[in-house]
């Protein structure tokens, strides 16, 4: 019996490997220009794997997905199902396919796109999509991106790249980010005026929840955890003992952008005395704020679950659609000479 188990595990030990290396055999580039290259695919759920997959192209609830690990990318079905994989110009063929045949149909109008926190997945924000969904008339894409296995600046290379593929029928793009979401929406405009690259027009507004805008003390506390290290990745150090080298890279928008940051009204009230000031249990109220935001709604909210909160959703629509969260006269905007 025990032989019979050895040979069982050798066999999926085989198995996974060899498919790891047939993928990793693989030119790493995303270059869209190189020759078409895919494996032999029987449709199958996956298991998720969140944390090592992040999103490149998103169309109808379609989306092509790189591996963090190997680099190859998959396509997966709106239910979960991959449909293909092998490299980047594989999967997009087979997605253009899909959208000839009528199968998927591509974004129109106005466009939201949700962006997660550090060690989350995109479910994280699935009641703030619903919500817009139902309310807004906006078509909603979660942008699922591998926080913990690679550096901020991938994350937003992968943004571009989903953003690059938007069709032409969508004339409006919006934001609404999480914690480390938010970061990686800036680095995404900063690779931006570094290219010197015009920002895409149909951008309009951002909503940011809980944003580590100023760095994390958190994170400078716990630099040198190897939990820490370890849970969080390369992204988690950035925010905290990276903060120096990461900083010059993010751009502040351009555009409207209003802050959600949590903290509560009495000092008597639930608090971190890790952290100064108001704060929403891990960013402060200070790290949080960004000189240009349009308008401040701080309320007694938990960093690890303010998305989900009946004020935050109602909130961030109203922001979306109107540029303010509770009325124009009430916007509580921060100045351009904001210091912290």
């Amino acid at each position: 019996m025990n032989s019979l188990i050895h040979i069982r595990l050798a066999i999926c030990l085989f198995i996974f490997f060899g498919l790891a290396n047939i993928a990793t055999a693989q030119p790493k580039s995303t270059d869209e220009t190189e020759p078409a290259q895919g494996f032999f695919n029987v449709p199958t759920k996956t298991l998720g794997g969140m944390q090592f997959w992040s999103d490149v192209r998103a169309v109808g609830g379609w989306k092509i997905q790189r591996n963090s690990n190997t680099e190859h990318h998959r396509l997966i079905r709106d239910d979960g199902t991959r449909m293909a994989w092998g490299n980047l110009a594989h999967c997009d063929q087979r997605l253009q396919q899909e959208i000839v045949a009528g199968v998927v149909q591509p974004e129109t109008g106005k466009v939201v796109i949700l962006l997660h926190g550090l060690m989350r997945a995109n479910h994280s924000m699935m009641d703030l999509g619903d919500h817009l969904k139902k309310n807004g008339d906006y078509s909603v894409i979660d942008f699922g991106y591998a926080s913990t296995q690679e550096p901020i600046e991938v994350h937003a290379a992968d943004l571009k790249s989903l953003i690059d593929g938007l069709g032409p029928d969508v004339t409006e793009i919006n934001f609404v980010a999480h914690s480390l979401g938010n970061i990686v929406v800036r680095h995404y405009l900063g690779d931006q005026n570094k290219a010197n690259v015009a920002r895409d027009p149909r951008i309009k507004r951002m909503v940011m929840l809980g944003p580590p805008n100023q760095g994390s003390r958190m994170a400078t506390i716990a630099k040198n955890s190897l939990i820490f290290k370890t849970l969080t990745g390369t992204s988690g150090t950035q925010l905290g003992k990276g903060w120096e080298l990461l900083e010059p890279k993010l751009a502040t928008p351009d555009f409207e952008f209003g802050i959600i940051a949590g903290g509560q009204e009495d000092e008597e009230d639930w608090d971190n005395f890790m952290v100064e000031g108001p704060d929403d249990f891990t960013v402060a109220l200070d790290e949080a704020k960004l000189a240009g935001a349009t308008d401040l709604l701080v309320r007694p909210l938990l960093h690890s679950n303010m998305m989900r909160q009946p004020i935050v959703l109602e909130s961030t629509l109203r922001f979306l659609q109107h540029g303010y969260f509770v009325s124009k006269e009430e916007r509580q905007p921060i100045p351009q000479d904001w210091k912290r």
